[in-house]
């Protein structure tokens, strides 16, 4: 049997607990390092995340508007150039962009505009007898009835926009127009003499988009289509209009259009800025981003939060109207 001596068995036992001391020590770095790690790779996933729903939400937006500024001036068969007959409710191409005068509104400031678009809606309609003051066609549409809708008549030569009283449907038995409606015209609406049997209707469509809170989506700013919320975290949007003037585009906003320069619009600079909907970003931004607009309103202040945020610009043609 071995006996060790009373020092040398404290000498190592002092050594132990040096040794656990440092063990737990590295232990703790380490431990602090694997949670460190964690948090900026759930920082950098929610950073990533928030972007990726940004860029969705841009393309979505952008293609939106821009599958109806594709639509503009758009009167069925009839050149998008032919000027509607007098009396007509609005005359193409001058009131198919930012008309009539307050449904296209320039944001005071830096603040959000209003864009207004119009085109004839095709549904297949045809008429089968008409009148001076009445319209009789047939369509498969179930749900004209009403009273002062807008309409276009056409018959490929001429065209003419109005307003009139469309009565409850019958039964036509074609197919497939197998609904048929009269209208009757406002007064003082255009003349119809040239329009005959065969000659087309077509319903006019109004489209607006305007930034506003959605009381539905706990008022989050969005973008809306008419009176549908469509994508969310829209917190500004403005319009430019490009006018051809001598072979070149001048840039206007709504407040700087009238008659004469909305029908030389032919291009559209659109500017959206959208936010995440969360917080996303490491600390307070204050970054200011670049719109779409003039003089000294070009620039939209930082919000100093902590979503991101970022700027979505394009410039649209529109459908024949190249500036010569």
């Amino acid at each position: 049997m071995k006996f060790r001596a009373p020092g040398r068995i404290a000498h190592q036992k002092g050594l132990s607990l040096i040794e656990l001391m440092v063990a737990i020590l590295l232990s703790s770095l380490l431990l602090l390092g694997v949670l460190q790690m964690f948090s900026d790779s759930t920082a950098s996933d929610r950073a990533n995340t928030a972007l990726a729903r940004l860029q969705e939400n841009g393309r979505v937006a952008l293609d939106l508007i821009k599958q109806d500024l594709r639509r503009t001036s758009y009167q069925g068969c009839v050149s998008p150039f032919r000027e509607s007959r007098d009396n007509s409710t609005r005359t193409f191409p001058r009131d198919a962009i930012g008309a009539p005068i307050t449904a296209s509104v320039e944001g005071a400031n830096t603040g959000s505009d209003t864009l207004a678009i119009f085109y004839a809606r095709p549904s297949p309609a045809q008429v089968t007898s008409i009148s001076g003051g009445s319209i009789t066609f047939i369509t498969n549409e179930n749900d004209l009835e009403g009273d002062n809708r807008e309409l276009v008549l056409t018959n490929c030569i001429e065209v003419a926009i109005f307003r009139g009283n469309i009565s409850a449907r019958s039964a036509s038995n074609v197919e497939p127009l197998q609904h048929r409606y009269t209208v009757t015209l406002a007064a003082g609406s255009p003349n119809t003499t040239g329009f005959s049997v065969g000659s087309s209707i077509l319903q006019m469509a109004q489209v607006t988009y305007r930034v506003q809170a959605d009381a539905a989506n706990n008022n989050r700013p969005t973008l809306f289509r008419g009176n549908d919320a469509t994508v969310a975290d829209v917190e500004n949007m403005q319009v430019l209009y490009g006018v051809c003037e001598g072979g070149q585009t001048r840039w206007v906003n709504a407040g700087g259009l009238n008659d004469t320069l909305r029908a030389r619009v032919n291009q559209l600079q659109i500017s959206l800025v959208i936010a995440s909907p969360d917080n996303a970003a490491s600390g307070t931004s204050n970054q200011a981003f670049n719109i779409a607009n003039l003089g000294n309103n070009t620039v939209l202040a930082a919000a100093n939060d902590q979503r991101l945020r970022r700027v979505f610009n394009t410039v649209v043609d529109m459908r024949n109207r190249q500036c010569q």
